[in-house]
């Protein structure tokens, strides 16, 4: 997913902060294969994630705790979307295999049930037992599904970075924050495309672009070519709508940035 815009509407006594952001999946995505085993497994094309700190093995053990099945399966994710990079790879993964133990084994779990199960996982997991459009409060978790989606092709850039979330969150100050009655995206959203695309903003990504330079790279370039970028998430990746230019992919190829066409669906 990206996220078309983020704000910051606010800080719960717990420390967490109130967004108000909106999902949008892409088609570019992870492979899972799963397959019945008799020994439970979880392995991963990336030499970056262990097994036993895989979102996707704490859902197996989630999904064992809540429902009493031990799930006899052995699963083999294909990496493509990048490591911290603002993508939700593993969010998506871990809803993606937590839908179908919920099926394989007849549904012990409502859909409610399974919600919560994803959430205790991550804010942004139970996103993904749908996917399409959807407006993000609460900490993401609270969410309200949009019956359109934005047929749009996009790019994403990733400078081969990893960005730690509480970091950037924890750089977020009082003057950031937006009162949520000062955001008018849904107006636009179900009326004039463009006028949607041009609201966009992301709090988190001023953050990046000041702390992370690598970041403040890839947004300046994209600026200097005319895009309206946008960091996704609390980054690491910058997304524009369009194609990129050839430039563009030149630029890509000597900074050693890996860059992602794909489109909202």
């Amino acid at each position: 997913k990206v996220n078309l815009g983020l704000w910051i509407t606010g800080k719960r006594p717990d420390g967490y902060h109130e967004i108000y952001t909106v999902f949008h999946t892409v088609s570019f995505h992870d492979r899972i294969i799963i397959k019945p085993s008799v020994k439970q497994k979880v392995e991963t094309t990336s030499p970056f994630i262990k097994p036993e700190e895989n979102i996707v093995t704490k859902a197996l053990k989630r999904f064992e705790e809540w429902t009493g099945i031990h799930p006899e399966v052995e699963i083999f994710i294909e990496k493509n979307i990048p490591i911290g990079a603002g993508l939700g790879g593993g969010s998506s993964n871990a809803a993606t295999v937590l839908k179908f133990l919920n099926k394989y084994y007849n549904f012990p779990l409502s859909d409610e049930e399974l919600k919560k199960l994803a959430l205790s996982l991550g804010a942004d997991v139970p996103f993904f037992l749908k996917g399409g459009i959807a407006i993000g409060e609460g900490i993401g978790e609270r969410l309200t599904y949009l019956d359109k989606k934005l047929e749009k092709k996009i790019f994403i850039i990733y400078p081969n970075i990893q960005v730690k979330t509480s970091e950037i969150y924890s750089k977020v100050t009082p003057q950031m924050l937006t009162k949520k009655e000062d955001i008018h995206i849904i107006d636009s959203l179900l009326g004039e495309t463009e006028a949607f695309f041009e609201k966009l903003e992301n709090t988190l990504g001023k953050i990046v672009e000041e702390s992370y330079p690598e970041v403040g790279e890839v947004l300046n370039t994209l600026r200097h070519l005319n895009y309206r970028p946008l960091v996704s998430g609390s980054g690491s990746s910058v997304f524009a709508v369009g194609t990129p230019k050839e430039e563009m992919k030149k630029i890509c190829q000597i900074k050693g940035w890996k860059l992602i066409e794909t489109a909202l669906e």
